[in-house]
């Protein structure tokens, strides 16, 4: 076939290519890392406004935020005072959690007119919503078992999902937030424990679906029925966060209030792995409320300390050190903050005194500009076009393959189809599920081309793996692609 090569992949090496084509592949992801960590300018930025959902707990308010100006128009839109908000295909969707139970869609182009409101079901208390068509959505229901799949166009029910099997012995499973990667949806299940004051029980999850089918995955094989992705948390209580370099999704959990138990996540969308936690609640200092990821060593959370005031911190993503205080106005009072596309941080602060929203240089926390005056207390930040939101992720270059492993369990040897649809700097290293590296299996240049990989299971020193559970993550350029592979004797 032509293109096409086979390779042994523990003693295999890439050829070699010339100084100059090296020397350029490796400036074009400097280039990428120097972006993501700067963030874009505001000649490339594609997003424009942010849209802010406020209340002072009986009212609630939209306004919009111009990024450029910084103008803020103040009550655009009438919204309920427990409102979460997401931005999608042009419109603004606006979920009015327990007690209204509906979608709110606001149209910016018409004047921020209502252009359909629908209902959820009476008590059902949707929290979040995702997006896989403009025809297509998925609302997770905290007083329910199912999921909900609707058509946010007409508001019409098109399915649900079953997630009863997930719960606790309350027999809900506390459906939080939920993401999109591609075509697979990923829902935190807290399962707390209502009967004593909502407590974490045991565990909680991640349960993942497939979000064309319908059908939840199977995120561990080997355990007969469907697993859900097991936290090293429990009550995952934020939004996902989707780093886009790695292909993972973090999510912080609280787990009890006024304890340092919690931390923050990491889940390999690939493999549907925990792979435990990057930074915990002990080193940041208090319970977690919300976090956003910005570069590899730049990250931000909201955390609660003793003394229920809230605190946003800094902290480097690679080895979950504190860096540093950003803002702490005192009082339970910093509900949210988001990161746009201009490496700006907004900060959401609902404090009687100093409400508003507060602008930061995102990866340096120096304050651009605050407060913004909303109108009512700020409580959520939206911004009007994806900056790698996990709901509208750009998938792999047309062509760039890391096939699944075969056999899978595999006892002497897996194998691994890898297409390239360009020629990259290509790195494949196997990890165990404590995230030590085993073996690196490859690593330098490639052209394009479709190979044929074949690996012996053994270690960098040639000795057998033991039976277990083993993460095959392949690099390609700036992009990774993780594949689980189960060794049996």
């Amino acid at each position: 076939m032509k293109g096409e090569s086979h390779m042994h992949l523990r003693t295999a090496s890439f050829p070699r290519q010339s100084a100059s084509h090296l020397a350029r592949l490796h400036v074009a992801l400097a280039v990428l890392l120097l972006a993501s960590t700067l963030g874009a300018s505001p000649a490339s930025a594609t997003q424009s406004k942010a849209f802010v959902v406020t209340s002072d707990y009986s009212t609630g308010g939209l306004s919009a935020v111009d990024l450029t100006t910084r103008a803020v128009s103040v009550d655009v839109s009438t919204v309920y005072s427990d409102a979460t908000l997401r931005w999608y295909d042009g419109k603004i969707y606006v979920v009015n959690r327990f007690g209204q139970d509906n979608i709110q869609v606001i149209d910016p182009a018409s004047a921020y007119a209502t252009v359909l409101q629908f209902s959820t079901g009476v008590g059902t208390n949707p929290q979040d919503i995702a997006f896989l068509t403009p025809t297509r959505a998925f609302v997770p229901l905290y007083e329910r078992t199912a999921l909900l799949v609707c058509n946010p166009q007409t508001g019409a029910t098109l399915d649900t999902i079953s997630l009863a099997a997930f719960a606790d012995a309350d027999h809900l499973p506390e459906m939080a937030h939920v993401a999109l990667v591609g075509n697979r949806l990923f829902v935190a299940i807290q399962r707390l424990d209502r009967a004593h004051g909502y407590v974490p029980t045991a565990y909680s999850l991640v349960a993942v679906i497939d979000a064309q089918a319908d059908t939840v995955l199977d995120a561990d094989p080997i355990t007969p029925g469907k697993q859900a992705i097991r936290l090293t948390g429990t009550n995952p209580v934020t939004t996902f966060s989707y780093v886009p370099s790695t292909r993972r999704l973090l999510i912080g959990c609280a787990g009890s209030y006024g304890a340092a138990d919690g931390g923050i996540d990491a889940i390999d969308v690939d493999s549907m792995q925990d792979l435990g936690f990057i930074a915990t609640e002990a080193t940041l200092g208090g319970d977690l409320g919300d976090i956003e990821w910005f570069s590899p060593t730049h990250g931000y959370a909201i955390v609660s300390d003793a003394f229920f005031n809230a605190n946003l911190v800094s902290f480097n993503p690679s080895n979950g050190a504190l860096i540093g205080t950003v803002r702490s106005p005192g009082g339970f009072s910093l509900p949210d903050c988001a990161v746009n596309d201009r490496g700006e941080l907004y900060v959401a602060d609902n404090s009687f005194t100093t409400a508003g929203i507060y602008v930061y240089r995102a990866g340096v926390d120096t304050l651009i500009t605050g407060p913004l005056n909303t109108g009512l207390p700020p409580n959520q930040i939206a911004f009007d076009a994806a900056r790698d939101e996990v709901a509208d992720v750009t998938p792999l270059a047309t062509g760039t393959e890391f096939a699944a492993p075969w056999p899978n369990p595999a006892r002497n040897q897996a194998s691994f189809d890898l297409r390239l649809s360009a020629p990259s700097l290509v790195r494949i290293e196997a990890f165990d599920l404590s995230g030590r590296r085993v073996a690196t299996l490859a690593n330098g240049a490639r052209v394009a081309g479709t190979f044929h990989l074949a690996w012996d299971l053994a270690d960098e020193r040639g000795r057998a793996l033991a039976p277990g559970v083993y993460l095959v993550r392949a690099l390609i350029g700036d992009r990774a692609i993780t594949r689980r592979l189960v060794v049996v004797r």
